[in-house]
């Protein structure tokens, strides 16, 4: 067996080191990225100046110079809620009342999707659903009749309420009202 030359040696190095360094910039880009988007999405410019935190927010329709939202789609209306679980659950209800497309989705702290429901699956029903962190202590606090209980992967997250409008300016009358009817409240 031979030995490495210095060369060798050096090139080996240089490669090892190099990998190891990709390996640890993916790592720290996927772990810590989706985190970064998130504390900035809740703790941001937006959420101040929306006041958002355990209260729901209605953004204005989406148009051609909106880039509030990553490529937001001028067909949905958003409405939004910043919840913080540290104090307690959050309550959210909505019911839209419309025969078309509508959704509440729910983001960790991490910005993972972990609950969905639309139009579909509520039917004529209204929302309801009682926030609680994963680590919380749910028999603390009484659950409100008729709601669903909803736990958090972490205390703080996002809601995203997309309501459907093919034209917003003709079904205004319609849209508006069923997106505001979302509400978050702290149970604090």
């Amino acid at each position: 067996m031979s030995r490495l030359s210095n060369t060798q040696r050096l090139w080996l190095y240089r490669a090892a080191a190099l990998v190891a360094t990709a390996v640890l910039v993916h790592l720290a880009a996927v772990w810590a990225a989706p985190r970064l988007v998130m504390q900035f999405l809740l703790n941001g410019p937006a959420a101040s100046t929306m006041q958002w935190h355990n209260q729901a927010a209605f953004p204005p329709p989406v148009t051609a110079q909106s880039r509030s939202i990553v490529l937001p789609s001028p067909d949905l209306l958003y409405s939004v809620c910043a919840y913080d679980l540290a104090k307690g659950p959050v309550r959210v209800q909505a019911h839209p009342k419309l025969s078309s497309y509508w959704s509440i989705a729910l983001y960790g702290d991490n910005s993972d999707n972990f609950f969905v429901i639309n139009d579909r699956q509520a039917g004529s029903k209204p929302v309801n659903l009682w926030l609680v962190s994963a680590g919380g202590n749910l028999a603390a606090s009484a659950v409100p009749a008729g709601a669903q209980v909803v736990v958090s992967p972490s205390s703080q997250g996002f809601l995203l309420m997309r309501v459907l409008t093919g034209n917003y300016e003709a079904e205004k009358a319609v849209v508006e009202p069923a997106r505001r009817t979302l509400s978050c409240s702290s149970s604090a």
